[in-house]
């Protein structure tokens, strides 16, 4: 995404194309639309004791996001100061004027007979449609809290996470100063800053809260038992050990493994899957704004982007149904044919192939032909259907598998856009360059950009989570009588999550959702059921008091 800017500028000399301009508002609103939709999409998809909690969330969070980008989130993502953050001093989103110009450009010393290529906006535009990222990527994160965060203190913690994890990841792949942009890497619409930075930071909540709610050492077993039945099962390391045991007449070495008892509670049913897919549905829709806006105007290059991403996402959810179809026929035919492993709706799969396929030519989309576009789609499903065990197993509270469609989708993306961008679809915009490298220089950048960004993204929110649950236990331990035991106890109930005596997902929604348009009450959590059976007109007066 070309998103590189000079100096903020009060420039009342400089035209400004209309049509870009409108062409920007609209894919602002098609970026907030998918807020909406991926609460749509989580609520379907995720548990019904949590589905009011995932359907509310996300809009929570981007409109506190949203507003938090004005206030300083901009300013140190698009503003000089250096490569990480900009300068609080510089701007602030909500006192810019109408006449404000951002001018992009490519950032590279290549130059033409005019001189360098550019282009102007109204910043205030700019402001928003980048603004719309920052909320859509927050708003990736709500699928890591499920039965495991109260609201409030996930609100607190993205607050954080957006400011020290997405701001700088953004600043260095998308502007001028950043080094990730001056080393050559290409990320046209957020492959790194929101697709691998969120599902990393879901990974580490999955991991953080496993080995919180198991214990270190009961963790540590599972996942050593996990790895060596991977081991045994993987059939290069079982041929190998088969000639080896031949050639040298030895029996073929194994790992010994013991099958280790996790926490229960984490096997749950969809709950909607019409709500799913009608959200997937909208995010599909508004995707054509989240790519096509990043060419920041109406022009070819937005056109090519709008039609590879819809191309991409129609090979993914195609070939994750006929894989899905395939492996289905495949193990009919055998004696360990299990019905339970094929139960979920094909449905279920299809969303997930494209939405996949989305994530995969979100980098590429303004890069690579369209011609190219369904390879992303096909490559991305694929190997998002054929890991789904492999991450089931190593990251259990990960249940929307959003490191997986988003983390490893985006590596894909990333990937074949250093080996597919081409120069013409580059420049089909009009003031946009592609610098001139070599297909290995432009993998290895997009590589190390994309391993930056997973490595930060991860590590960041370890670090975030860490620190959240040291100031808490140390207003617990200044609340305590400061014996020994009670500084104990007091460490070991500093929980960031909360889960049960057992481990087990604690937080449930007070009105849980029992079918799609009826309620369920919760006596342990006090809750009053909007509508029955036997109360069609809903609570009393009195009832809704208690309620608020």
């Amino acid at each position: 995404m070309e998103r590189m800017a000079a100096p903020i500028l009060t420039r009342a000399d400089v035209t400004l194309d209309k049509a870009d301009i409108a062409w920007l508002m609209i894919c602002s609103a098609l970026v907030f639309l998918m807020v909406i939709s991926i609460s749509m999409v989580y609520s379907g998809l995720g548990s019904r004791l949590f589905a009011i909690t995932l359907f509310k969330q996300p809009l929570l969070t981007g409109a506190m996001i949203s507003f938090q980008w004005y206030l300083w989130g901009y300013a140190l993502t698009f503003t000089p100061g250096n490569t990480w953050f900009g300068s609080l001093s510089t701007a602030n989103g909500l006192q810019m004027s109408p006449s404000d110009v951002y001018s992009t450009n490519q950032g590279s010393s290549v130059t033409t007979s005019e001189g360098p290529s550019v282009q102007h906006l109204p910043e205030l535009a700019f402001a928003l449609f980048q603004g719309m990222f920052a909320a859509f990527t927050a708003a990736l994160i709500c699928a890591g809290t499920m039965q495991k965060m109260h609201s409030a203190r996930y609100l607190l913690f993205v607050s954080v996470w957006s400011a020290v994890i997405y701001s700088p990841i953004a600043r260095w792949s998308w502007y001028s100063e950043g080094w990730s942009h001056q080393l050559g890497s290409m990320d046209f619409a957020g492959g790194t800053p929101v697709h691998i930075a969120s599902g990393a930071a879901v990974a580490a909540m999955s991991i953080f809260y496993f080995f919180e709610s198991n214990g270190w050492q009961r963790a540590y077993l599972h996942l050593s038992s996990v790895t060596k039945k991977r081991i045994n099962e993987n059939l290069p390391w079982a041929a190998a050990m088969w000639v080896k045991s031949w050639l040298f007449n030895t029996s073929p070495w194994l790992p010994e493994y013991k099958q280790t008892d996790i926490i229960p509670g984490r096997d749950y049913e969809v709950y909607d899957v019409n709500q799913a897919i009608f959200g997937t549905g909208l995010l599909w829709f508004g995707w054509f704004g989240f790519n096509g806006g990043s060419a920041l105007g109406a022009n070819s290059r937005a056109v090519s982007a709008c039609l590879a991403t819809h191309v991409a996402a129609c090979t993914g959810g195609t070939t994750t149904v006929f894989l899905h179809w395939v492996l289905k026929q495949i193990y009919m035919r055998s004696a360990d044919y299990e019905p339970r492993e094929f139960r979920r709706l094909t449905a279920v799969h299809f969303c997930d192939g494209a939405i996949a396929g989305l994530v995969a030519i979100t980098p590429g989309s303004g890069y690579v032909p369209v011609s190219t576009s369904a390879i992303f789609g096909i490559v991305s499903s694929f190997v998002v259907y054929m890991l789904k065990p492999l991450t089931s197993d190593y990251l259990p509270d990960d249940e929307l598998k959003v490191f997986l469609i988003h983390t490893v989708s985006g590596f894909i993306g990333m990937f074949l856009t250093g080996c597919f961008a081409s120069q013409e679809v580059v420049e089909s915009d009009g003031f946009s360059i592609l610098t001139t490298a070599s297909v290995s220089e432009r993998l290895g950048n997009q590589m190390k950009d994309a391993f930056a960004g997973l490595g930060y993204s991860f590590s960041g929110t370890i670090i975030i989570l860490m620190i959240g649950r040291s100031i808490m236990f140390a207003v617990k331990w200044m609340r305590s009588d400061k014996t020994k035991k009670r500084a104990a106890n007091a460490w070991s109930e500093a929980n960031i999550f909360k889960f049960g005596t057992d481990g087990s997902p604690a937080i449930q929604d007070r009105l849980r959702a029992r079918e799609r348009h009826t309620w369920e009450d919760d006596a342990m959590e006090g809750g009053i059921p909007l509508r029955t059976p036997d109360n069609d007109r809903g609570p009393s007066p009195r009832q809704w008091n208690r309620m608020e």
